[in-house]
């Protein structure tokens, strides 16, 4: 790719600046020189070029002390340059990222009779479980009986015990993040490995003779593994190709995506310092301090209860935890009690009926069990490409008790008519999503600029809002819409006493409390948050100001956090701005104005109407051309070639990668991947507006990707390609999105989306440019 930064005009230069945008690199080079720089000299058009860069990762960056191109030592048309580094500043990596030895149980590796012999041990050992009468039998909500709490408490840790120990016998101890074996060892070398070890230790029973057949034989053996293990070894890609190609012929669908999951994971090692702080328990202490000072800074009166009537009384039964536990997700790491979700869907029934007999006696008597309580949280680095050894390049992963996950479900069905939501938030929502959301965002625009009036867009950034919520005023709105007194009881307790603690490789921190934030890893948080920032929605649909379908005030929507306010006069704009700065004041939501923005879709009348500046929480807001708003480019001009190019870029990288890591791969198992990886065009049913350059570009895009991944020469037919793969055109893969989406829109119960999409609530669907554009496509 000829990338010439002295070129303004040149395609590829735009291209890679963007991709390094994209991915958070740095053009090293585009510093460190002078603009007027040139890499390569072409004799024939005697002309400069600047061809040649360097590009790097942010921590890579930081080590480089100059860069010089050496134009004296060019013997080619390409000049070559001097890049030099400070090695001794590059952030030092830990194996501690891997546990030294930790028991793990594959279920997926079990027999079906492994499963049944859980099945009978824990049935046994269940059986033996202490049934603490009193406490069970207790139906008075206001209990303060002692024992009864460490009866129940004891009952559920029995309960737990039992279910592991079952499980005991199934545990492998294993280096985490080691491969247990390579492609086709049993095949090749197991029976090799096997008969080495036995000529082993006959070797040393004979007194380990220096000759004779016994020695011979034992080389033999020898011999015949370590030529076995080097074969497999060299043949590795390719046996491990045969292996999913033999894994997909036969259907085994689940094997298959396992085997390409482990070939695509990368294991990240950890940095030895974060933050100048080096050592794994010195790092893990670091975390605590950061995580416990975040879920600690919103200061609350804590959430009391008082008295409960007996009729608030919740009881669970064997069946809603059955349910609960179907639901729950498999393959997934377990909390601190090492319980996962295959413990409890592969153990007898009366796991299920002993854990309701369990809950229900936890909500009459207002606790939980501390195990149920904990949860370790795992900081995950964000941007690989930024600094490592930065606290702000990473996320934490929650890791929370599995039984708590499933009293969590039970709680969230049985919440689910108290804690409806407006239908401006899309987050978290059944048959809802980020596409729907955008789609009513672009909708909205487009109404107003087609009666010729300018639309403000505010996207709006709240800064670590889940885990600023105050439970003080969430238990407050539970209680405003009803909830029963006992399970407010129970979240209150839970939300008091949970602990957590943070892992750095293996090192442990110790225990913090915390005071604010939804519960991490929790089923309920997101509807809980959802129901904490309804109020804002209400407020700002009662300010009667912002765009309107009809007399029906649409001045918002919301996927969770993510906010965008609507309104085509600059004074409603910051009228409903002003509204989210009082809200984050009442409700300790805090904006970033630094990641917040203000999109002005200007009429054609109105180019050179001045707007005035916008005020979030005091600060100002930037006025861009496009932003990003839930992945998807949003531009002044509501053209949709912006995202397409995002869309692009995507496509390249996803062939590249799968063209790297799987290009010994059969073609079927490449055009299975290639459907999986490149066919899903994340919010493409969108694209309504854009340039025939920018959809041709897609186009070669998507063609090149195919091309690429089947190593095809790039003048080889796309459309031949396709029909012998079985495989969509691009066209016949947008139409197909956009039917599907359609029906989305029919389908919606969303009052929003019924403004704009059905014919019997308004005529917005007829002025639309994008049902236009759909009808286009698939009539």
């Amino acid at each position: 790719m000829n990338a010439d930064l002295t070129d303004k005009r040149s395609l590829f230069a735009k291209h890679m600046l963007q991709f390094c945008d994209d991915n958070n690199l740095i053009v090293s080079s585009q510093i460190f020189l002078p603009a007027d720089s040139y890499s390569y000299i072409s004799e024939a058009w005697h002309t400069t070029s600047w061809l040649d860069h360097c590009i790097s990762t942010a921590d890579a960056h930081e080590i480089i002390r100059s860069i010089n191109i050496v134009y004296e030592a060019s013997m080619s048309d390409h000049i070559p340059f001097v890049v030099s580094l400070d090695c001794e500043s590059l952030p030092e990596m830990s194996q501690e990222g891997k546990h030294a030895c930790k028991a793990k149980l594959d279920w997926a590796k079990l027999t079906n009779e492994d499963i049944l012999t859980y099945y009978g041990k824990t049935d046994i050992l269940l059986s033996a479980v202490y049934l603490p009468r009193d406490a069970i039998m207790c139906s008075d909500v206001n209990c303060n009986v002692i024992s009864h709490r460490k009866d129940l408490c004891a009952m559920y840790n029995d309960i737990v015990g039992a279910v592991y120990e079952a499980s005991r016998s199934y545990h492998k101890y294993s280096k985490r993040g080691k491969s247990d074996t390579k492609p086709r060892w049993k095949k090749h070398v197991a029976a090799h490995h096997a008969e080495a070890k036995e000529a082993y230790k006959a070797w040393v029973q004979e007194g380990r003779p220096r000759q004779g057949p016994v020695l011979d034989y034992k080389k033999l053996t020898l011999s015949k593994f370590k030529y076995a293990v080097h074969y497999i070894s060299k043949n590795e890609q390719v046996m491990r190709a045969d292996s999913m190609a033999e894994k997909l012929l036969s259907k085994n669908v689940v094997e298959f995506w396992k085997e390409v999951r482990t070939h695509n994971r990368s294991n990240t090692l950890l940095p030895s310092t974060v933050e100048g702080v080096s050592g794994a328990d010195k790092i893990a202490d670091l975390w605590k301090q950061n995580y416990s000072a975040l879920f600690n800074c919103v200061k609350s009166d804590p959430y009391t209860v008082g008295n409960i009537s007996n009729r608030d009384a919740v009881g669970i039964t064997t069946h809603e935890v059955f349910e609960a536990i179907t639901k729950l997700s498999v393959n997934k790491a377990s909390g601190s009690d090492q319980i996962t979700a295959e413990h409890l869907g592969f153990a007898s029934p009366k796991v299920a009926a002993l854990l309701a007999i369990c809950f229900t006696g936890f909500m009459t008597h207002g606790l939980l069990p501390d195990s149920m309580l904990a949860v370790t949280l795992v900081p995950v680095i964000k941007n690989k490409a930024g600094k490592i050894g930065s606290m702000d390049n990473y996320r934490p992963i929650a890791l929370a008790s599995v039984i708590s996950k499933v009293l969590e479900s039970i709680l969230l069905d049985r919440l689910g008519k108290y804690i409806n939501t407006r239908d401006n938030q899309f987050g978290f929502k059944p048959k809802h999503g980020t596409e729907l959301c955008i789609y009513s965002l672009k909708e909205i625009v487009e109404m107003y600029r087609g009666q010729h009036s300018s639309v403000l867009i505010g996207v709006i950034d709240a800064s670590k809002a889940f885990d600023r919520v105050n439970h003080q005023k969430l238990f407050t709105k539970l209680n405003q819409r009803g909830v029963p007194a006992s399970i407010i009881r129970i979240l209150a307790y839970w939300y008091a006493n949970q602990s957590m603690q943070v892992r750095w490789g293996s090192s442990v921190s110790g225990p913090f409390s915390v005071a604010n934030g939804v519960r991490q890893g929790g089923l309920l948080s997101p509807a809980l948050f959802n129901l904490y920032m309804n109020d804002l929605s209400d407020q700002l649909n009662d300010c009667r100001t912002g765009c309107m379908i009809g007399n029906t005030v649409i001045n918002h929507v919301m996927y969770a956090d993510d906010l965008a306010i609507l309104s085509p006069s600059s004074a409603g704009f910051q009228q409903l701005l002003n509204v989210c700065t009082e809200y984050g004041v009442k409700h300790d939501v805090q904006y970033n104005s630094n990641k917040s923005s203000v999109i002005i879709c200007r009429a054609k009348g109105d180019k050179d109407l001045h707007f005035p500046q916008f005020y979030l929480s005091g600060e100002k807001l930037c006025v861009c051309y496009k932003a990003k708003y839930l992945g998807h480019f949003i531009t002044d001009q509501m053209s949709d070639d912006d995202d397409i190019l995002r869309q692009c870029r995507t496509l390249y990288a996803q062939a590249n990668m799968l063209a790297r890591k799987f290009h010994m791969c059969s073609d079927h198992v490449k055009i299975c991947l290639f459907r999986a990886y490149c066919t899903p065009l994340y919010t493409a049913p969108l694209w309504g507006k854009f340039k025939k350059s920018s959809m041709h570009r897609l186009q070669v895009a998507y063609n090149d990707c195919f091309r690429i991944l089947l190593k095809k020469p790039r003048w080889s037919s796309a459309s031949e390609l396709f029909v012998n793969a079985g495989v969509n055109t691009l066209q016949a893969l947008l139409r197909n999105l956009m039917y599907r989406f359609i029906c989305r829109l029919n389908n919606s119960k969303n009052e929003v989306i019924m403004l704009l999409s059905n014919p019997s609530y308004s005529a917005v669907r007829y002025q639309s440019y994008l049902w236009r554009h759909w009808y286009k496509c698939l009539l």
